[in-house]
């Protein structure tokens, strides 16, 4: 099953004999911003993985883990692709063997937004630690030497957001953010490091990729529990 996603962008492999299951594992990643390609046969999972390798996998933990373990370690340049098995029931003997490094993580369905946070964190993002960003429509205004403007919030992640305006500052200029999130009036400063017009075409949203520079550990935790919340309240139980 596609889940919008183009293997020829990242993607998360899921893999999974539940079809219940399949799709709330979807629906959360999704929400979470990665694009999905899920399926119910090993066999298939790592022909997948053997064209196209995925960000991670992620595995109900059985038959179908232990098959797709033996297939990419056989295979060097599949070795390294993170593997997150996934039960209905606790294991203390995977547990451990995650702990140990054997595999990525463990995770219990249905799946809790936050500990998929977290293991996503630690197994998957590689280099410069990037935060999840979600797609949001909160009001907020900037400021900088070009005065003071109000746009709209359209993505929003712990390090950063995608600030919807018209006429965007300069890459590299330093800004004040004014935003308000779970009710807490936020004052941040950022910088601009990308920018789109306009006029630069028809798909492109016209606004600036704002980096935090300045943001209290109050704020961010704000931010994080905002972000989780709206991950929670779109998945259907």
């Amino acid at each position: 099953m596609m889940s919008g996603a183009d293997k020829s962008k990242p993607f998360m492999l899921i893999v999974d004999s539940n079809i219940d299951d399949r799709f709330q594992t979807s629906m959360l990643l999704q929400q979470f911003g990665y694009s999905i390609f899920a399926t119910s046969s090993a066999e298939k999972a790592l022909a997948i993985i053997e064209a196209t390798p995925p960000l991670a996998v992620f595995a109900d933990a059985v038959e179908i883990s232990r098959a797709i373990l033996a297939g990419t370690k056989k295979k060097t340049e599949m070795s390294d692709i993170p593997l997150i098995l996934m039960s209905t029931a606790p294991n203390s003997a995977l547990e451990g063997r995650a702990r140990r490094g054997e595999f990525a993580g463990f995770l219990r369905k249905p799946i809790d937004a936050e500990k998929l946070y977290r293991t996503i964190e630690s197994a998957i993002i590689k280099g410069p630690r990037r935060k999840i960003r979600i797609a949001t429509s909160v009001r907020a205004n900037v400021s900088g030497e070009l005065g003071m403007a109000e746009g709209l919030v359209t993505v929003l992640s712990e390090n950063g957001m995608f600030f919807r305006i018209l006429d965007p500052y300069a890459i590299h200029s330093r800004l004040t953010i004014n935003v308000e999130v779970k009710g807490r009036p936020m004052t941040l400063e950022a910088e601009v490091v990308y920018s789109c017009n306009f006029d630069e075409g028809p798909f492109k949203e016209p606004g600036m990729g704002l980096k935090f520079v300045k943001i209290k550990q109050e704020d961010q935790a704000s931010i994080k529990a905002f972000i989780l919340e709206e991950i929670a309240k779109n998945i259907i139980r």
